[in-house]
């Protein structure tokens, strides 16, 4: 089965389909609805064709606003980008995640040193805001469409939105566990930041950084000490029990 979930691209990078994990009470996640990935900024026409047969229709992109001008996703018909740059940059946004990492950071476990990058963007307003976005896009997607998101290697902010997608549909921690690690299997020698900045050096050095179990607890752990559970997280995006049924009848079968 994880052979079949990778996408192969010509020039793409760490691009899977989130189908067939599944669910605690026994469904499993649709193949072809749900998409996961690196870099698209080198796709060919035969990648733009690949994408636009799987009919998916919404790119987030998650990366830094410098990553997304210097090395723009190459579209393909049919779809539209979405700037949904996951860490907090410069000016308010970045205030915002320092002053709110100083209140909260001592209620959070102390783990790896890729946890704890996890659980400052956790914490920050920037990343609920775009959590927010992408469950709407989700909830709006018709049934025969498709949405991707991906940062640069497909394995930090991309492995972030992932386990916290996969918790929104009730999969226990191990099947989440599964899928993020899986990113394991791809190398480390992907850079498309700006390491002249701040944020581009913390992007640069977690690309070189290993996925562990240790990083992954930082997501799921922060989630329930902070928020009490996934379901408490979920309302502070400004949703409701309603929404999230309907997620999970939108997106399992």
């Amino acid at each position: 089965m994880q052979t079949k979930r990778i996408v192969k691209l010509e020039a793409g990078y760490n691009c899977r389909d989130l189908g067939g994990y599944r669910t605690k009470d026994g469904r499993r996640v649709q193949w072809g609805r749900l998409y996961r990935s690196g870099s698209l900024s080198h796709l060919t026409k035969a990648d733009q064709a690949e994408l636009a047969r799987r009919r998916i229709v919404v790119d987030c992109d998650l990366r830094s606003r410098h990553e997304q001008d210097s090395y723009p996703d190459q579209i393909w018909p049919g779809a539209r980008v979405i700037d949904t740059h996951f860490y907090s940059e410069a000016g308010d946004e970045e205030e915002e995640a320092e002053a709110a990492w100083a209140k909260y950071s001592g209620k959070v476990p102390r783990l790896s040193y890729l946890a704890m990058v996890y659980q400052q963007n956790l914490l920050a307003p920037r990343t609920g805001l775009v959590m927010r976005k992408i469950f709407q896009e989700l909830l709006a997607l018709k049934d025969d469409e498709a949405l991707i998101y991906h940062c640069s290697m497909g394995k930090d902010r991309t492995g972030m939105v992932s386990v916290i997608v996969l918790m929104a549909l009730g999969l226990d921690d191990r099947e989440i566990m599964r899928d993020y690690l899986f990113s394991r299997s791809y190398s480390r020698d992907w850079n498309e930041a700006d390491e002249n900045d701040r944020l581009g050096r913390q992007i640069a050095k977690m690309n070189q950084t290993q996925v562990s179990q240790s990083s992954f607890y930082g997501i799921t752990e922060t989630i329930r000490q902070m928020w009490g559970g996934f379901d408490r997280y979920f309302t502070s995006l400004g949703f409701d029990r309603r929404d999230l049924e309907r997620l999970r009848d939108k997106f399992l079968e």
